[in-house]
């Protein structure tokens, strides 16, 4: 579109007053037609008041005008405005390139041609909860374990197991960066036991040799990757009694009896395998507010002996709570009334959501694990006034591997009074169980003494009868 101009550069008009408006002069005048425009109609108005103020003062005053103006718009168009005013646009590339109709459009791979890039080799390593040295159906991974590799030129690299078991080392053929690059040598896989534990498949370590083979995703393979590793914890039970009190008896599945030493604080541990075991007094009134448990997969912490325990009858009907019959998010808040108990910051979640060893390593059953949310006090109370609970006992870890050899506090309490009390380690790579046998209380009040997250599993329950 163009503008209706009054008169144009060529008119005599024109050329007369450029010399009393020097300002116009230093317009540009071609290449751009829209610029062009504006430049002629902004020189006319300046012009139209230089032709009706003929005295010396208006010309000059309107030539100031016009030349702030004309600066005006020079820096706007050629400084102020984006630069595809003044440059063309760069071509659009084209979304799919050109192709020949003589491609090859499914080729088979050249399986001589060694082209290699980077491939994992893994180490597994299961808690093996029945210690047959077999992964059975009923094992589980075992996470935040630390394999050590030992490379051909002896120097060391070290990686733990995932969530799902496996640590892995990468392999690539001639690479300096990767963890397996030199064929014909040895590679040593290490497994460094965690105390406590004891390795129930094979020895822990592992040599083996990688050949070069075109054609393989790393460019060189192993006829001896490295075999499953099943671990299992030390299976002992422990706990305290008052310093003085009678002598105790352990009383094995078998029916065998050994007496149980404490030390001088009243603190007591002695082996166990698998099985029903009974805690007794070794004279006096047998099996008095002792201890019936049993001993499976994980150490036992046995509750202070109390004489509370002693003089309650347990409630009648069994709960244990696996946290896996919450099924509107991978994360659910325990609410007041869930199972016939009231929860307050007591969580229940996947045990793989948070991806924290001990989330996975203290998985009893199914999926779902409980813990404290961000770490603050937990309890579990009586739904009604004056109703009491027993609390069993359950499995015990703690979340994160900056938490190992964190401490629980449990405590049962009845109308406002602390009737027992226990302290436990956790542990991020495997539970331990707490048989608490708290017997009448009102409330169940968990917490660990640097705020990190209990994880917890299979709690398990007494209630009144109807519950």
């Amino acid at each position: 579109m163009t503008l209706p101009f009054l008169f144009g550069p060529d008119d005599e008009r024109w050329q007369r007053h450029m010399q009393l408006l020097p300002g116009c002069a230093l317009l540009p005048r071609g290449g751009h037609k829209p610029l062009q425009h504006l430049t002629y109609f902004v020189c006319q108005l300046g012009l139209l008041l230089a032709l009706v103020l003929e005295s010396g003062m208006g010309r000059v005053i309107v030539a100031i005008l016009i030349f702030a103006a004309s600066a005006a718009l020079l820096w706007y168009v050629f400084l102020a405005r984006p630069a595809e005013i003044s440059a063309p646009s760069a071509p659009v590339p084209a979304a799919v390139p050109e192709i020949s109709r003589d491609t090859d459009w499914y080729p088979r791979r050249n399986w001589q041609q060694n082209s290699p890039g980077n491939m994992n080799i893994s180490v597994f390593a299961y808690r093996d909860r029945n210690r047959d040295g077999v992964l059975d159906p009923d094992d589980v991974p075992m996470a935040a374990v630390a394999i050590l590799l030992e490379r051909p030129d002896g120097s060391l690299r070290m990686t733990r197991t995932n969530i799902n078991g496996y640590a892995n080392f990468a392999v690539h053929l001639d690479s300096s960066s990767a963890d397996i690059g030199e064929p014909d040598r040895d590679y040593r896989f290490e497994l460094q036991l965690p105390p406590g534990w004891e390795i129930t498949s094979g020895t822990g370590s592992h040599t083996t040799r990688f050949e070069k083979r075109p054609g393989t995703p790393a460019g060189m393979v192993t006829a001896s990757p490295p075999p499953v590793i099943g671990l299992a914890q030390l299976l002992a039970v422990s706990g305290s009694q008052a310093v003085g009190a009678d002598a105790l008896v352990a009383v094995a599945p078998d029916g065998s009896r050994s007496a149980v030493v404490a030390d001088a604080a009243g603190r007591f541990s002695f082996p166990a395998y698998p099985g029903d075991w009974r805690l007794e007094q070794a004279a006096g009134s047998a099996g008095a507010g002792l201890h019936q448990f049993a001993v499976r997969d994980a150490p036992v912490v046995l509750g202070a002996i109390n004489d509370a325990r002693a003089a309650t009858t347990p409630q009648p009907a069994p709960l244990v709570l696996d946290f896996d019959d919450l099924e509107r998010s991978v994360i659910e808040k325990l609410a007041v009334g869930y199972r016939g108990l009231a929860f307050d910051y007591l969580l229940a979640i996947d045990n793989q959501h948070y991806r924290g060893p001990g989330y996975v390593n203290v998985l009893a059953s199914g999926e779902g694990v409980a813990y404290n949310s961000s770490g603050y006090p937990a309890t579990v109370t009586s739904l009604y006034p004056g109703e009491v609970f027993d609390f069993v006992g359950a499995y015990f870890g703690v979340a994160w591997e900056q938490a190992e050899g964190e401490t629980l506090v449990v405590e049962g309490w009845r109308a406002g009074r602390q009737m027992y009390r226990d302290e436990l380690p956790l542990s991020h790579l495997g539970p331990v169980w707490l048989q608490a046998d708290y017997r009448g209380i009102d409330e169940l009040r968990l917490h660990t003494l640097h705020y990190w997250q209990f994880t917890a599993d299979d709690m398990a329950f007494r209630l009144p009868q109807g519950q």
